[in-house]
């Protein structure tokens, strides 16, 4: 009984499968923006390349966070890699619990809302409106959110 439910974590590969080919359209939606970016700079030199750069940067971040999910699926859920192969993997790549897989995704969308932030001031002319305050606000809070759930995932534990 006990190895039927260990067999199902392999469908977990699913998920990480799922996970890098949303890395790899991340990627290609990436270079694509950034392909456009150069277009306007020799088609159009008065259309800023700003935001477009910006987009490019936040899409390829999601991707190597992505990449990371992925990775930490497989190889710290369903397959038990030696400590010699860790050794080999960059530290930043290793998860080991599901809480720092919680607090990587928190800080993947701070991420996202500050660089979403910066690429609508630099879209607009002129000061934000009121309105605009809610991304950095949001960002406030997720950041508060974020540092409750890593000391409460600290104090968790054997003692």
């Amino acid at each position: 009984m006990i190895s039927f439910f260990l067999s199902i974590r392999y469908i977990m590969i699913l998920a990480s499968l799922g996970v890098l080919g949303g890395a790899l359209l991340m990627f290609l939606e990436g270079a694509l923006i950034l392909r456009d970016a150069f277009t306007f700079v020799r088609t159009e030199p008065d259309l800023s390349v700003i935001a477009a750069v910006l987009n490019a940067t936040d899409k390829f971040l999601f991707g190597i966070v992505l990449t990371i999910f992925g990775y930490a699926i497989t190889f710290g859920f369903v397959i038990d890699v030696s400590d010699e192969v860790r050794k080999r993997v960059p530290r930043w790549m290793i998860l080991n619990t599901v809480a720092e897989m919680k607090i990587l995704f928190i800080e993947v969308i701070i991420l996202y809302i500050v660089v979403h932030f910066a690429t609508v001031v630099a879209e607009i002319e002129g000061m934000p409106d009121w309105d605009g305050l809610v991304l950095p606000a949001a960002a406030l809070l997720l950041a508060a959110a974020m540092k409750l759930v890593a000391s409460s995932s600290r104090d968790v534990g054997p003692k």
